[in-house]
C-alpha cells in the first residue's frame, strides 16, 4: 500500500516551516496550521520559552532569542516564522529589524513575526481602521496601538475575550466565544471599521473567519492565519488555500528573496 498524502501531512517534503512560538505548550498553534497546510507543508516548532505575560518573561525570551532559532535552524526549515504580538510591541517599533538581523548572522532562511505577517495581511487587504480581539489587556493594547500607527493602521476598539470567562485558557475558548465578541466590537465600529484583527495565535480563530467574513462583509485577519499565509509564500508554496477568509484569494506572492 502506498503513501496517501493529504492536507496537514506529518512529511515536510514541499516545505518545513518553523514556528517559534512564545509559550512552552502548544495546542491551538500546530492544530490550526494543519487546519490550513497544503498537502506537503510540515510545521516544525519550538518554544521561545515565556512564562507567564511580564516584561521580565518577554526580555529574557528576546535576549536569548538565538537559542531556539538554532534549535529550528537544525532542523532545517524553509522559512521561520515567530507568533507572540508582546515580546515585540512591549520592546517598540524596531525590534522586528534587530530580531530579523539576528536571526540572519545564524541563517539566510527568511524569518518573519506574527505582527509583520499581519500587517503584510491587512495591507493586501487595504484593511486601515480596524478592531481588535485577543485577551491582552488593555495597557498591552495601546502598546499594540501605537505599533500599528507606524504602518498607518488604527485601533478603533478592542474586545478582551478574558473577560468573559476569567481563569480560562485562551486556547480553550469555544468559537463562539470569539465569534460573538469579532461580531460584537465590529458593530461598535462598523460605520468606520474596515476589517478585524483577531491576534494572539493561541486563540482559536480560523474556523469562523469565512463566516465573520460572510456575515460582517469585511475582510477578517488572524495571526495563524496570516502567518500561514505569508509563510506559504516565503516557501514559494502558491497551492490554493481555500476556507480561511478572502486573504487567501490576494494574487500577491512573495519572493523568498524579499525581505521579511
Amino acid at each position: 500500500m502506498g503513501i496517501s498524502y493529504t492536507p496537514g501531512s506529518a512529511y515536510g517534503w514541499r516545505a518545513r516551516i518553523g514556528l517559534l512560538q512564545p509559550t512552552m505548550v502548544s495546542d491551538t498553534n500546530p492544530y490550526e496550521f494543519y487546519l490550513m497546510a497544503p498537502p506537503g507543508v510540515q510545521l516544525v516548532l519550538t518554544s521561545l520559552g515565556v512564562e507567564g505575560m511580564s516584561q521580565e518573561s518577554y526580555d529574557k525570551a528576546i535576549a536569548n532569542f538565538e537559542t531556539p532559532v538554532k534549535r529550528l535552524v537544525a532542523r532545517k526549515p524553509d522559512v521561520i516564522m515567530q507568533t507572540g504580538i508582546p515580546p515585540l510591541v512591549t520592546h517598540g517599533w524596531g525590534i522586528e529589524d534587530d530580531l530579523r538581523a539576528r536571526v540572519a548572522k545564524i541563517t539566510p532562511v527568511p524569518y518573519i513575526s506574527d505582527a509583520a505577517g499581519c500587517i503584510r495581511a491587512m495591507q493586501a487587504l487595504n484593511m486601515k481602521r480596524i478592531v481588535v480581539v485577543s485577551g491582552f489587556n488593555d495597557e498591552l493594547v495601546e502598546l499594540i496601538r501605537i505599533y500599528m500607527k507606524h504602518v498607518g493602521i488604527d485601533v478603533l476598539g478592542h474586545f478582551d475575550v478574558t473577560r468573559a470567562t476569567p481563569g480560562e485558557e485562551v486556547g480553550s475558548l469555544p468559537l463562539e466565544t470569539i465569534y460573538r465578541a469579532a461580531r460584537s466590537i465590529y458593530l461598535r465600529h462598523a460605520e468606520h471599521a474596515d476589517g478585524i484583527w483577531i491576534t494572539q495565535a493561541s486563540i482559536p480563530s480560523v474556523g469562523i473567519i469565512d463566516d465573520l467574513e460572510a456575515d460582517l462583509g469585511v475582510p477578517v485577519v488572524t495571526s495563524a492565519q496570516a502567518l500561514m499565509w505569508a509563510g506559504l509564500r516565503l516557501a514559494a508554496v502558491h497551492t490554493p488555500v481555500s476556507g480561511f477568509g478572502r486573504l487567501f484569494d490576494v494574487k500577491e506572492f512573495y519572493s523568498r528573496r524579499k525581505s521579511a
